[in-house]
């Protein structure tokens, strides 16, 4: 081995080695911060800015909520439902820039479960799809993605605690990123179009996994 290759070994390794700690570090500081706007949240400690719509050609409806700590922006919570779908995003905010965002997608639907006596039985089902994007410096760094099923027949449903995070590809951060900041700007203002408020959950990710568990083929 030439002298200089046995230099570069050790320098490759200690740059991935530092960048891994690096990047485990930041992602502690998100949950830190994560955690102080949670309390606030919880203790109902920050101003809010709160209106809700409803669309008239559709059967959507839902609320936007700003939330402010003196007149910094810390959390933005959007809620819309379209049908049998509940939509929630969640945008958390720290010196002016986002480094979080939550989503989650409920969609509600019934089934059937023969009982022991062979009789058709209906069940309520909810399909729970989360997305999870952390952000430093308006750079992402990590994606996330879980989806689980609870049954009205089950006695013990999953809950989101316990089910496992995927690591998936961060290829729809940019559209976080562009949903964050077209909400920034309706922050003081009482639109007529809220009906048009960008909405999160990757679209072909979710459709796949929905018309999955739906048994349904929905790309034929």
């Amino acid at each position: 081995m030439k002298p200089t290759s046995r230099l570069l070994l050790p320098l490759l390794f200690c740059y991935t080695f530092c960048l891994s700690q690096s990047k485990k570090e930041i992602l502690i500081d998100i949950s830190n911060k994560y955690q102080v706007i949670r309390e606030l949240l919880d203790s109902d400690a920050l101003r809010q800015h709160h209106t809700n719509y409803v669309c008239e050609e559709s059967s959507d409806n839902g609320s936007l909520t700003f939330y402010y700590n003196s007149s910094e922006l810390k959390h933005i919570l959007h809620i819309y439902t379209l049908g049998h779908v509940i939509y929630k995003d969640e945008y958390y905010i720290w010196d002016d820039q986002l480094f979080f965002q939550f989503a989650t997608h409920k969609v509600k639907y019934k089934d059937y479960k023969r009982n022991k006596y062979g009789k058709l039985t209906q069940i309520k089902v909810t399909l729970n799809l989360e997305e999870r994007f952390y952000f430093h410096n308006n750079e992402i760094i990590k994606c996330q993605f879980k989806d689980f099923e609870t049954r009205s027949s089950n006695r013990k449903n999953p809950k989101t605690n316990y089910v496992r995070n995927q690591t998936v590809s961060c290829d729809q951060a940019d559209k976080v990123m562009l949903k964050f900041n077209t909400l920034l700007q309706n922050q003081e203002l009482n639109l007529t179009n809220n009906c048009l408020l960008p909405r999160s959950i990757s679209k072909i990710l979710s459709d796949d996994v929905i018309y999955s568990n739906l048994g349904i083929n929905h790309k034929n």
